[in-house]
């Protein structure tokens, strides 16, 4: 496909006709009368101007989402008169870009050439640098600009050269090498945006009406950087509830917000400084209406161990052994079910070691010991508990190797009271050295009080100074768990 090409009498004439697309037709005497009239063709469709290579798809290789180049170059062509007859022969260019204002846009150029004429015909290939790269450099930093073509034309390769004016204006066909990079990010990509009349502005938002994947990061290299570095200046807010954070998940329509997989460390938390305000490292939070949740989950599938933190019934939940390997501190009663719902301590509730004056030589800081002289009895207390033999279990043992003696205990007033007897002395109550343990089968209500048998219940009363003690249950019945991992269904 070419275009007519007319011919005009005199110097920098300029023609438009309808039926063909507008041209600019110049001539300039080159010594003995070498002229030239050269014309740029526009035409329907790339292919008929000779773009090097073809556009790719976006499904075509890995590039997926970016056009594939081609060489940068488009083509030329027009018509060279020597001495007033159609040249003939080989010839040489040089091609530079001005803006419209008549200035080079770019140090690049490019010297087609050598280029044969044929009856004053020619056509040639430009490519800005001369390179691929360079062209392609030069299209996605200049393509967008209006453009006038400098060209010179000699008989000698690298000059000198006889420079034809006026310049030509570039159509609209070469820059089809500019669509390709228009719609395409530049890289490496950096972009500053600043609002600071109105609400901060989402700066790149994407969106797939189909449902796939919306953004892929894929790293070349295996290599230390992140594939992924979110930075962001200090927020505005000092606490999780007054911030989004750097990097916010709103998918409420879904099982999971985030799933992380790797060889080793999946999830990462790390705390590089203390803000005063309860920092933690990793936080999971239930908020309130949420009555079935549990902060964090851990399930180990290959021992079928899991644990619960922050469920709605304990501050922890773990199904398996838990194992700790240095010391264990406990503010409360550590409890076990010694049958179905029947929760009870673990260890004692109080124990010592007391000398014959009654003083405790070692023992928990809960337990204190006086000496009866009047009922020639020891009285043990223990803080904050009202104890009675028939809900505390106590163990006593007298501390001697000498003589038999033997220790008897009773409840009286909430305190334990112990007895120590000399067997040879004739039963003779007397002061000697004795280790006490007292354990409480409940630690939070006590088991429900019982009389023996046909005993009336206000003379046991008067005569022993106990209370009777009527409870409830404590526990509602611990129901079985089935923990669930990522992509199970309930």
């Amino acid at each position: 496909m070419t275009e007519n090409l007319i011919r005009f009498a005199g110097y920098g004439a300029v023609c438009s006709a309808p039926s063909i697309t507008p041209k600019r037709v110049s001539r300039i005497m080159k010594n003995n009368l070498l002229s030239a009239v050269l014309s740029m063709t526009t035409f329907a469709s790339l292919a008929a101007i000779g773009l090097a290579g073809s556009v790719a798809h976006a499904s075509d290789g890995p590039h997926r989402g970016v056009s594939q180049l081609n060489d940068g170059s488009f083509n030329y062509q027009g018509y060279l008169e020597e001495d007033g007859a159609p040249a003939n022969g080989v010839y040489f260019f040089e091609v530079h870009i001005l803006d419209s204002n008549g200035d080079e846009i770019d140090s690049r150029f490019d010297q087609p050439g050598p280029i044969t004429v044929t009856d004053g015909l020619f056509d040639m290939d430009i490519q800005m640098g001369g390179t691929p790269a360079d062209a392609e450099f030069f299209w996605r930093n200049f393509g967008h600009l209006a453009k006038k073509l400098q060209i010179m034309v000699g008989t000698v390769e690298g000059g000198p050269y006889t420079t034809l004016s006026p310049d030509v204006d570039l159509g609209s066909s070469p820059h089809a090498l500019w669509s390709q990079y228009a719609g395409a990010l530049q890289f490496p990509y950096t972009e500053t945006y600043g609002n600071n009349f109105g609400d901060q502005d989402t700066m790149l938002s994407l969106t797939h009406q189909f449902g796939g994947t919306v953004l892929e990061l894929v790293a070349g290299l295996e290599q230390d950087p992140a594939i992924l570095s979110v930075l962001s200046p200090t927020p505005s807010g000092t606490n999780f509830g007054s911030q989004t954070g750097a990097i916010h998940i709103d998918v409420l329509g879904r099982r999971s917000g985030l799933v992380s997989i790797a060889d080793e460390f999946p999830v990462v938390g790390l705390l590089s400084s203390d803000s005063g305000i309860q920092s933690t490292a990793v936080l999971g939070q239930v908020e309130t209406g949420v009555p079935f949740a549990h902060a964090i989950q851990a399930l180990n599938r290959n021992s079928d161990n899991y644990a619960y933190l922050g469920t709605p019934d304990y501050a922890g939940e773990f199904d398996g052994d838990v194992l700790a390997r240095d010391n264990l501190r406990i503010r409360g009663e550590p409890t076990r079910d010694y049958a179905t719902n029947s929760p009870s301590p673990i260890g004692p509730l109080a124990y010592a070691s007391v000398n014959a004056n009654s003083a405790v030589t070692s023992g928990t800081a809960n337990i204190s010991v006086t000496w009866d002289s009047v009922q020639l009895r020891y009285v043990v207390a223990v803080a904050g508990e009202n104890m009675h033999f028939t809900t505390h279990t106590v163990s006593v043992s007298v501390v001697d190797t000498v003589e038999p003696r033997l220790a008897t205990f009773n409840s009286f007033n909430g305190d334990i009271v112990v007895k120590i007897w000399d067997l040879n002395s004739g039963n003779a109550a007397v002061q000697d050295n004795f280790s006490i343990v007292i354990y409480d089968a409940n630690p939070v209500v006590l088991s429900r009080a019982t009389l023996p048998n046909d005993v009336d219940q206000d003379k046991y009363i008067e005569k022993t100074g106990a209370t009777l003690i009527e409870t409830q249950p404590r526990n509602e019945p611990v129901e079985a768990h089935e923990a669930k991992g990522i992509g199970q269904q309930d």
